[in-house]
């Protein structure tokens, strides 16, 4: 890793795959279970065994990032604010799902409505992490066309998906 906390593409893809499926299967049975869109659909037991099942897949995720993103994290005292709310998150998120299961009857109305509201909360700070990180791609790759004199604008507008700036010999008239 070149990067202080970048992860491997094997864990990069696993941690957002099993971040955004849990979200997105929470999202489909609230949609479908508390706001009555799709009941049928997104309501049933299918749609929460399936949330379920990639909870634990995220909690797995979860684990794998926690020894060494974490301690990235606090090295480079960036993004602290969405790392540590999306840590408290999951860790209401998963106390609340278990409580969900065996939890007593008496208080599941509460745990109910915790859990979904601190779940879109989640979703929310997730995408904002991830997309922080995808600004400072995009500032990097703005850097790295400056250097090289090619303005941004230009690769954008003439090569969309940038195939021909490796190949000078492909390059239009604009370039040269």
């Amino acid at each position: 890793m070149s990067r202080l906390g970048k992860m491997p593409a094997w864990q990069r893809s696993f941690v957002i795959g099993g971040m955004l499926t849990c979200c997105i299967s929470g999202s489909l049975y609230l949609i479908g279970h508390e706001f009555q869109i799709q009941r049928s659909t997104f309501g049933n037991h299918n749609v929460l065994a399936a949330h379920g099942i990639f909870a634990v897949l995220a909690t797995l995720a979860l684990g794998s990032v926690l020894p060494f993103h974490l301690k990235a994290g606090l090295k480079s005292k960036k993004k602290w604010l969405s790392g540590f709310s999306q840590l408290s998150f999951l860790a209401i998120l998963l106390t609340t799902g278990a409580l969900l299961y065996y939890g007593p009857a008496e208080i599941r109305e509460g745990v109910v409505i915790t859990h979904w509201v601190l779940g879109l909360m989640f979703f929310a700070i997730f995408l904002l992490h991830s997309l922080i990180g995808l600004s400072s791609l995009r500032a990097l790759t703005a850097k790295l066309l400056q250097s090289t004199g090619v303005h941004e604008q230009q690769a954008l507008h003439h090569h969309p998906h940038a195939q021909y700036l490796d190949n000078p010999a492909n390059q239009d008239p604009t370039y040269q």
